[in-house]
């Protein structure tokens, strides 16, 4: 009945893909020209998202999706000192979409001077796109263990505190099991909590924690509490259509009416404003933004929510950072969800290193990929 629960792992999803699925016709290949196309106006040129990598280049994508930034460089630096004769300007790409977003001008500034003597044309500029701003104070953030214990309820006090002047709060359950009786009504009541003060909540984890939860649903482990926060989970999560199947077994299991699913209240944008996430008009893009990683579970949540109606969906990577590979699983789940519903989709402005990865984890089966438009 839940779908959405039945790959817990990220490789189990994978080795999914790669059996084929015939509801999902294969998308555009992740394919471009080697030479960049140059607009005879205006001196930009866009890139395709080339195919065919070396293994030295996929390394060099999968080690900075788990955020080995120095060694990545150290790779792409090797591979290029290696391959003098190399007129493939990828790797340099790369290298210089990786210096700008770890905000490293100085090697930027160094590879660039060689970039010119190699390919006796101009460099690209250092011009980070759109990197958005830190927030000035963190959100509050209450992390649970396998089971809430002292710690916890220490934790708990502060947390509260720091909560009552926070535009929104953020909930880590990402190494909690599925919950006994006690454990389950703790984190239920902290998140009641959280809903009388209309606080919007991240769930950090959320999707794993709904899986264990499910699990412990279908094994008969779950108490009534328990399954009030499977509910709220699902609820949190935005995930309207398995909430109301849930509801439903839950009706069945304790004989009373199934409780109704109420949207999560909107997260502010990650730069501490008060503004909300809304998706874009018509006319623009998706706007994926920062580090995509553990933690930002919401942003999959709008796109679906972009994406729905849809024909073409256009999602700008532009202020994507990296993509963390632990959420390889969540963004391809994403696509499929899009595809599914008739949505084509378009990546367009992404980094070289984001691009790269998304080819080799079989993004181009759902979509195109473009890369960045360079001065």
């Amino acid at each position: 009945m839940f779908s959405f629960f039945r790959k817990e792992k990220t490789d189990d999803f994978l080795a999914f893909l790669k059996e084929g699925n015939d509801a999902f016709a294969p998308g555009p290949s992740y394919s471009g020209a080697k030479q960049p196309v140059e607009d005879a106006h205006g001196g930009i040129e866009v890139q395709e998202a080339m195919g065919g990598l070396v293994p030295e280049l996929e390394e060099a994508a999968v080690m900075y999706a788990n955020g080995k930034i120095g060694e990545t460089a150290t790779l792409l630096n090797r591979y290029l000192l290696d391959h003098p004769d190399n007129h493939d300007p990828q790797p340099w790409y790369m290298l210089f979409d990786l210096y700008e977003a770890s905000d490293q001008s100085a090697p930027f500034e160094d590879a660039a001077v060689d970039f010119a003597v190699r390919f006796e044309r101009s460099p690209p500029t250092w011009s980070p796109h759109d990197k958005p701003k830190s927030p000035a104070q963190p959100a509050p953030l209450m992390t649970y263990g396998e089971k809430y214990g002292t710690l916890e309820r220490v934790r708990q006090s502060r947390f509260f505190q720091d909560a009552e002047h926070a535009p929104y709060v953020r909930l880590d359950v990402s190494k909690t099991l599925a919950p006994d009786e006690e454990t389950a009504r703790a984190i239920l009541n902290d998140i009641v909590r959280l809903h009388e003060k209309r606080k919007p909540v991240e769930m950090i984890g959320g999707p794993g924690f709904a899986v264990r939860l499910n699990a412990a649903r279908q094994g008969e482990r779950l108490t009534e509490s328990g399954w009030f926060l499977f509910l709220a989970v699902l609820q949190l999560l935005g995930r309207e259509q398995d909430f109301d199947d849930a509801a439903v077994d839950y009706a069945m299991a304790f004989e009373v009416s199934p409780p109704s699913y109420t949207p999560p209240l909107p997260l502010p944008d990650k730069n501490g404003n008060s503004a909300t996430l809304t998706a874009p008009s018509l006319d623009m893009a998706f706007k994926l933004i920062g580090f995509i990683g553990p933690g930002s579970e919401s942003q999959f949540v709008e796109l679906k929510k972009y994406a729905k109606g849809r024909s073409q969906v256009e999602i700008d990577l532009s202020q994507v950072s990296r993509i963390d590979f632990s959420v390889v699983g969540l963004l391809l789940e994403t696509l499929i969800a899009i595809s599914g519903a008739g949505g084509k989709i378009l990546f367009k402005e992404g980094n070289e290193l984001v691009n790269t990865l998304l080819h080799i984890v079989g993004a181009s089966q759902f979509s195109m990929v473009l890369g960045r438009t360079r001065a």
